[in-house]
């Protein structure tokens, strides 16, 4: 769910970590200017954007990035960018906003677009520029989202709640150097995984077997989208509200074995 942007800083990156977390923008603005001692924060890296949110309890657990675009890290610090995203699961997809936000994907989602970010959430968007701050619903149909539909996506991050007790993901180590994950992996350290969202209150879940097959249609374009849940009733409880927003799509709950990978389109 996303929150209303409030707060006195007016740029995409603050905005962003505002809806997400429910934040004032100024605050997300200072949290970046502590964590890479900036002076000011007039546009924001995805790897700044990531560690702000991990202050306040978000960590990304999957990515999908622009194929041409790999190499090519939109980072200020690549020690940051490394710390935090080394071992988070992407893929590579050439995709525009409009192709990545129609079929409805579920999660919340930090979506870098044409040097802007979007904050979305199970089917409503807010930003400080093409939406509003006030988190609005997805719909083509729409002249405001149907303008911005064609925009290439640079990378598209989505994070999870860590849950009540565990460690803030990827912490700042206290020499200020990125851990060397290769040294790690040939002593035989492995990664913990990654959490996934767990409401206040209950244990952390751990497989999500129950996937849910959608397709949606929108102004005649159809596009086939896969999530996972970790009980049928959260599964159910998202068809519900994709059902009530887009009538004319189709959903499937099935239970799988397999575990939690990259959505396809």
């Amino acid at each position: 769910m996303l929150h209303r942007i409030t707060g006195r800083a007016t740029k995409c990156g603050p905005s962003a970590i505002s809806a997400i977390a429910g934040v004032p923008t100024h605050e997300a603005a200072a949290t970046i200017r502590r964590l890479f001692d900036r002076r000011s924060v007039n546009g924001v890296f995805m790897d700044e954007l990531a560690a702000a949110l991990a202050e306040f309890g978000w960590t990304p657990d999957y990515a999908i990035r622009h194929p041409k675009l790999r190499k090519r890290r939109f980072a200020r610090s690549e020690e940051a960018w490394e710390r935090i995203f080394a071992g988070v699961p992407f893929d590579e997809r050439a995709m525009t906003l409009g192709t990545f936000l129609d079929p409805a994907p579920a999660g919340t989602w930090a979506i870098s677009a044409s040097n802007h970010f979007v904050a979305y959430a199970d089917g409503y968007v807010a930003d400080s520029a093409w939406f509003s701050r006030k988190p609005a619903l997805w719909f083509r149909a729409n002249l405001d989202h149907d303008r911005v539909a064609r925009r290439r996506i640079r990378e598209a991050v989505r994070f999870v709640r860590a849950a009540p007790g565990d460690a803030r993901r990827n912490p700042a180590p206290e020499s200020g150097q990125a851990p060397d994950r290769r040294a790690q992996a040939s002593a035989g350290v492995s990664r913990p995984p990654s959490p996934r969202p767990v409401p206040d209150g209950e244990e952390a879940p751990v497989t999500g077997r129950f996937l849910v097959r959608s397709r949606m249609f929108t102004l005649g374009i159809g596009a086939a989208m896969d999530s996972r849940f970790d009980s049928r009733e959260e599964a159910e409880a998202y068809v519900d509200r994709a059902m009530k927003h887009f009538p004319g799509s189709r959903y499937d709950i099935r239970e799988d074995g397999a575990g939690p990978g990259p959505q396809e389109c």
